[in-house]
């Protein structure tokens, strides 16, 4: 589980490990939920600290939940996953969704790494991407 601010270099960690390392590996994560995610309840998991979308919060904890239940599934049947997130409670109220989403790999074999990159780096990436969009 790749956790991390956006344009702190997960996608990129990811993609990294789908090439080079042993066996079959499957990338979950944000970028993943964006394109099953309806319009009105984006950016959904991508949604970030602020409280700005405080009618879809609600759906934040659900919308983790079946990310998280999907990666145990992946898990379970025998691939490897790799997951690019941006896990924070800074809602218009605290949510608590990393303990439930801790909950739900109980028993799968799962590391959670922190990606920490400096501030200036991660405007530097916003700027260049034309950023702007909801998500990474």
């Amino acid at each position: 589980i790749l956790n991390g601010a956006p344009r702190s270099g997960k996608s990129s960690i990811a993609a990294a490990i789908q090439e080079t390392f042993e066996g079959v590996w499957m990338a979950l994560g944000v970028d993943a939920c964006v394109h099953v995610t309806p319009p009105r309840l984006r950016p959904g998991i991508g949604l970030r600290p602020g409280g700005e979308r405080p009618d879809i919060e609600a759906f934040v904890p659900l919308l983790y939940a079946a990310l998280y239940d999907a990666i145990a599934a992946h898990s379970r049947l025998g691939l490897n996953v790799v997951v690019d997130v941006g896990h924070h409670d800074a809602y218009s109220r605290p949510l608590n969704v990393l303990p439930e989403c801790a909950r739900r790999l109980a028993g799968l074999p799962v590391l959670f790494v922190g990606i920490r990159c400096p501030i200036d780096v991660i405007l530097r990436r916003r700027a260049a991407s034309g950023a702007g969009t909801p998500y990474v």
